[in-house]
């Protein structure tokens, strides 16, 4: 998948802006605040319908404006053209079209255009809290699983529900009979649509390894041990469950959390909760690793993500890389280099032109002041 184009009108700072781009890697160049990475992130809202950086719509409309818009044509590996369209404003909300028509759920765009982001804020991945690791792997699977995405989204319903639902009970000293009728209802429902979402975690991180070790081998100077635990909070999960031994893990752990639920009106297990924990050699990354280490994982885990995506859909992703050499040495920003030509599109962003061969350079200064000319 690439890019060919990329239109943007009130998107951040660009007033507007217009960008053909090359098929192999395109080098963005120029001074900070000229709206390098706000190119990265509207070409990511016209893949994937948001930011990567986890702004909001509203945020990205530039200051003074009563929308934005941007317009991606896209073509595919078999030569396929299409076009995208993300319209917003803050009275009408956000629309996609693809090919001038409109589309109904925002779900239905993943996995279409496969697009992969790395950038300064990804650290969080190692370090932060487990919601970022979560969302890294839904975010994987969603774009190669539509029915991984559908259930994800139900199960964010059901769990919505359940909660109000207990936040209820919490009111009372002893639940009335109907509402725990109506939970077993919804925890029934609830159990159905984690055991489905943690059976396809744990079969990915299975699988992901592989690419995760692959990604590591390429840098002839990383001879860490990369690997990946998914972390469940379900007593007793042996090795490789299936989906009935995790349903049956789900409900014996629900029973025994019963009593806290209703003290603190909300779900305490499900894969809401879960986590991906990382490892180097053995030891936990988060607690062991440097902070050089931290950044070689993050590199790899995208790299890993990006050949994964682009085996499963049969469609190589277009890949995102903000200001990455900044935390790269000469020598290992040429490995990069190299490892990026053939895995397709490419978009990177760096305060300076760099001597790179085979790659293209756009100084974002200059074609956004001839864009508005």
């Amino acid at each position: 998948m690439k890019i060919l184009s990329l239109h943007l009108e009130h998107f951040r700072r660009h007033t507007t802006l217009s960008l053909p781009l090359d098929a192999g890697i395109n080098i963005l160049y120029g001074r900070n605040g000229v709206g390098k990475t706000n190119i990265l992130e509207a070409a990511y809202f016209a893949c994937l319908t948001k930011s990567f950086i986890g702004a909001s719509d509203s945020e990205c409309l530039q200051f003074g404006a009563t929308h934005f818009e941007i317009k991606a044509e896209m073509q595919s590996d078999l030569g396929v053209r299409s076009s995208v369209r993300v319209y917003f404003s803050n009275e009408e909300g956000k629309h996609i079209f693809i090919n001038r028509s409109e589309l109904e759920q925002f779900s239905k765009i993943v996995g279409e255009y496969p697009c992969i982001a790395l950038s300064p804020y990804d650290l969080a991945l190692v370090q932060g809290a487990p919601q970022e690791r979560r969302r890294f792997l839904d975010n994987t699977i969603s774009q190669t699983n539509r029915a991984y995405l559908e259930n994800l989204l139900t199960y964010k319903r059901a769990l919505t529900q359940r909660n109000k639902l207990l936040s209820e009970i919490k009111q009372y000293a002893h639940p009335k009979a109907e509402q725990l009728a109506t939970l077993e209802v919804w925890t029934e429902q609830f159990v159905q649509l984690a055991t489905s979402i943690i059976y396809q975690r744990m079969k990915f991180v299975k699988e992901f390894s592989s690419y995760l070790k692959a990604a590591y081998r390429k840098f002839a100077s990383f001879s860490e041990e990369p690997s990946l635990c998914y972390d469940t909070e379900i007593d007793e999960v042996v090795e490789n469950p299936t989906k009935d031994e995790i349903a049956a893990g789900l409900h014996l752990k629900l029973k025994h959390l019963q009593g806290e639920e209703f003290k603190r009106g909300q779900t305490l297990l499900g894969p809401h909760r879960d986590d991906l924990e990382f490892l180097i050699d053995g030891k936990s990354l988060k607690h062991y690793a440097s902070q050089g280490q931290h950044k070689t994982f993050v590199i790899c885990l995208k790299l890993a993500q990006h050949a994964y995506v682009g085996e499963q859909l049969n469609e190589v992703p277009i890949f995102l890389l903000d200001d990455v050499f900044s935390e790269l040495d000469r020598e290992r920003a040429n490995d990069l280099i190299e490892i990026l030509k053939p895995l397709g599109q490419s978009l990177i962003t760096t305060t300076e032109r760099k001597a790179f061969t085979g790659v293209s350079q756009i100084d974002v200064g200059y074609i956004t002041y001839k864009s508005q000319q």
